[in-house]
């Protein structure tokens, strides 16, 4: 019997993206109400969620991670983003009129393959992206998941496309709710670093951020195979 080798060949993407997060607790808090991941699929695809918990400490912090890991397991499922974080906050408003709470989410796809990215938000912080220099904000009006609604609640979706040098910054309301945020704008616009990590904790070490609130900031820069 003739035996063979099978070869499976597969294209890499023409970007690479790195993450850096930093994470500073509520005052007088032993844990973060706030949680946040990251991965990158087989399809070549970037997925960075930040949920934020009502309150703080420890009962915050399981409503984040429980939040959190039902978005990872719908994205993992092949759920469609919008459609999974529109299941997730109908299904949380009825456990939240048990229960009570609310939980902020923000999800970020970029495909590495092109560039194309979306921001999906369900009552979250402003989000900002710096493309070719130039710092946007990206903001919404959707209600957190959990809380109790009339009809479905679906997320602000804003879709964009990113090239190599360019970033996207996600962060929990405890840095900044995007009033008076010229300060983050122009450190971002400003920084010239390669570490994402370093750029996140210059954002928690700047004054005008938040001491009376968890704080999570996370960081995308993307380049190309050629940097």
């Amino acid at each position: 019997m003739r035996t063979g080798v099978r070869l499976t060949f597969r294209q890499t993407p023409p970007l690479t993206a790195t993450v850096g997060v930093a994470v500073r607790k509520k005052e007088g808090q032993t844990v973060s109400g706030d949680s946040g991941s990251w991965f990158k699929d087989e399809g070549g695809s970037l997925w960075v969620t930040v949920c934020d918990g009502m309150g703080s400490g420890e009962a915050a912090s399981r409503e984040s991670s429980l939040v959190l890991h039902l978005v990872e397991d719908f994205i993992h499922a092949g759920v469609e983003p919008e459609a999974a974080l529109t299941t997730l906050t109908s299904a949380l408003a009825l456990r939240g009129e048990i229960d009570g709470g609310f939980t902020t989410v923000d999800l970020l796809h970029i495909d590495l393959f092109t560039g194309a990215g979306a921001l999906y938000k369900l009552g979250a912080a402003p989000s900002y992206l710096r493309r070719r220099g130039s710092v946007s904000r990206v903001s919404g009006t959707a209600l957190p998941a959990g809380l109790e609604l009339e009809g479905e609640n679906r997320p602000d979706v804003t879709r964009f496309r990113l090239c190599g040098g360019d970033c996207a910054l996600l962060l929990s309301d405890g840095v900044t709710d995007g009033t008076g945020d010229l300060w983050l704008r122009t450190l971002m616009e400003r920084w010239e670093g390669d570490s994402p990590r370093q750029l996140a904790e210059e954002i928690l070490k700047h004054p005008r951020t938040r001491t009376t609130d968890d704080c999570t900031v996370a960081v995308v820069r993307l380049k190309t195979l050629t940097e």
